[in-house]
């Protein structure tokens, strides 16, 4: 039997795969589970053991999905392989098809306003049975409880955050107490690559696990977060010796 839980860097990682995560989150939201979902890469792990605050905030969640090629090698260095790499971005796809198939109610917050609103428009289109319960730009205070309260009165099933890391977590394990059910779940810029401000890698580039690359041509200003890469290999091979 495969191990449940690995750890990378002292971040335990769940270990499934996409389609049995996704029927287990079915199971949670259907039983009105409170339901805290992140997905991690080298830079979220390198991140929170840097800040404790950020770290027990990780800690505290339902699921750590490994989104992010590095994680999946770094658990084949330490020989305690992940089973599978779950993006964000697929992940979020497949919550939307559930929310179509049982007319789940679906709350997006983050990106700029014209954004969000196209992403909106374009994910109703695409998945017309979803009961699309509000949605929000990400110019907000993570501290803002007016607006939470106002989200958590829309009683959402489904509750997409993407104000990036660290604040899309924070504001979840903040405002979670005003909501009585609903799975949560950060997506960074998804909501960009939906409405085509950003483009996704093509298939090529994700087979060849290079999407990282692919982001750092269109966004060059992408580099200094890219400096965490090297910082976080040399920690997996130390850790393996």
């Amino acid at each position: 039997m495969k191990q449940r839980i690995v750890d990378v860097l002292s971040i335990p990682f769940i270990n499934t795969t996409k389609d049995q995560l996704v029927k287990d989150m079915n199971q949670r939201i259907s039983r009105n589970e409170k339901t805290f979902v992140v997905t991690a890469n080298p830079e979220i792990v390198e991140y929170a053991n840097a800040h404790p605050e950020y770290k027990d905030i990780l800690m505290n969640a339902d699921y750590i999905v490994p989104d992010g090629i590095g994680i999946i090698m770094a658990s084949k260095l330490m020989k305690q392989p992940l089973l599978e790499r779950i993006t964000g971005f697929d992940l979020l796809h497949d919550l939307l098809e559930l929310a179509d198939q049982h007319a789940y109610r679906v709350y997006f917050l983050g990106a700029e306003q014209n954004v969000i609103e196209k992403a909106a428009d374009i994910l109703q289109r695409d998945y017309p049975n979803m009961i699309l319960a509000g949605y929000h730009h990400g110019y907000i205070s993570v501290d803002d409880a007016e607006l939470a309260a106002s989200i958590a009165a829309a009683e959402p099933d489904i509750i997409i955050t993407a104000l990036g890391f660290p604040r899309q977590e924070e504001w979840v394990t903040l405002h979670n107490p005003l909501f009585e059910k609903g799975l949560f779940m950060g997506v960074g810029g998804s909501f960009d690559v939906i409405a085509g401000k950003v483009n996704r890698a093509p298939d090529i580039w994700q087979k060849l696990n290079l999407e990282w690359m692919y982001r750092l041509i269109q966004q060059p200003s992408r580099w200094k977060r890219m400096l965490v890469l090297p910082k976080f290999a040399l920690k997996v091979l130390s850790k393996r010796k």
